[in-house]
């Protein structure tokens, strides 16, 4: 194939010197996408419709805001798992905490018409358009 992508070698053993620094550092932040919160945002005439993908996440405990023109999406997921004996002692305990957050800047938008719902695992937040610039902190009702 003409187009087709040669892969990078990103042995740590290879010492050749710019190509262990070049690819320590994409290796490095290649593990941070697993954190992104996947997003699609949508514009018309009338509004952006933003779509974030945020699967094994309870919905309360996702929260969105807007303020400064910038929408903030965030959500965390706790799970604290014991398991004891007949006799109380601990078997086995368990903890994890993971969390999430992504931010857009999204000008002119009536904050007061502001929607958002989520539905199994995908959080749509619809942000109808507005004349009016520079709007106070507003906490968004998730449905």
């Amino acid at each position: 194939m003409a187009n087709e992508i040669t892969p990078r070698n990103n042995n740590l053993f290879n010492m050749t010197p710019f190509n262990f620094f070049e690819d320590f550092g994409r290796g490095f932040f290649d593990n941070f996408k697993d954190q992104m919160v996947k997003t699609d945002i949508h514009e018309n005439d009338t509004e952006y419709l933003v779509e974030a993908e945020l699967p094994g996440f309870e919905k309360d405990n996702v929260n969105i805001s807007y303020e400064n023109d910038v929408l903030t999406i965030e959500a965390t997921h706790k799970t604290d798992d014991k398991k004891e004996d007949d006799k109380g002692n601990l078997v086995r305990s368990e903890r994890s905490f993971s969390a999430v957050r992504r931010q857009f800047l999204i000008s002119n938008i009536d904050k007061d018409k502001v929607k958002a719902k989520y539905e199994e695992g995908i959080l749509k937040i619809v942000l109808p358009k507005s004349q009016a610039n520079g709007q106070p902190k507003s906490i968004i009702p998730i449905e």
